[in-house]
């Protein structure tokens, strides 16, 4: 009866010695590695900036500039001061942002304008060269105006122009930002009154002071 017990009391103690490292390696197995969790946070911290910086480029603020007239597009470029040229098949040309017109040139061609949001525009039409052909240009417009998006800036003589050889396109250049920022040209091979032809982006982390009159 003795023996019986003993024995019974040694099956005890290895199971239970058995039961206990079982449960000791469950516990190790689902511990993580401590270098695999750092390396994971890492990870998802990288993730979070990257995500931060996709939603600020998102959140940067753009506006456009509108045709002044319409017509088909001659050419276009990108560079430090974005240009597009346009074969106008209209007599008029409209304003192509909100703004100020800060120089209207003496032969009522051409003038220079501050948009509301800080883009220097100037704006051409024909080449500016025969002093003959002023008489063709009729400028809608004083120096100093402040304008809305597709006020009547000029009215010109597009057959008169065309019959005397003098070219009658009209050019529009973005000669600078006041805050800085990217100008993209945008225009397609056709464009209609006010159909965007540039996009201009404000400077990445950095809001547009003034931005309802930047001209004032």
């Amino acid at each position: 009866m003795v023996m019986l017990s003993v024995m019974w009391l040694m099956t005890a103690v290895v199971v239970g010695f058995m039961l206990g490292r079982v449960s000791m390696y469950g516990q190790i197995g689902s511990e993580e590695d401590p270098e695999d969790t750092k390396e994971q946070q890492t990870k998802e911290g990288k993730g979070f900036l990257h995500r931060g910086k996709a939603h600020q480029e998102e959140e940067r603020e753009s506006w456009s500039v509108g045709s002044p007239v319409s017509g088909f597009v001659a050419a276009g470029q990108d560079g430090e001061r974005p240009a597009v040229v346009i074969e106008p098949d209209c007599d008029c040309v409209y304003a192509p942002a909100g703004g100020k017109v800060t120089r209207l040139y003496p032969m009522g061609n051409a003038f220079r304008m501050t948009t509301d949001y800080g883009a220097e525009l100037y704006v051409q039409v024909g080449d500016g060269s025969d002093e003959l052909m002023g008489s063709c240009y009729r400028p809608r417009i004083m120096q100093n105006e402040i304008v809305g998006k597709g006020k009547l800036l000029i009215e010109f003589d597009r057959q008169g122009l065309e019959a005397a050889g003098s070219s009658c396109q009209v050019s529009v250049c973005v000669e600078g930002c006041r805050y800085g920022g990217s100008v993209k040209e945008t225009a397609g091979e056709q464009v209609k009154i006010g159909e965007e032809i540039f996009r201009v982006q404000e400077p990445a982390g950095q809001e547009v002071p003034f931005r309802r009159r930047a001209f004032e």
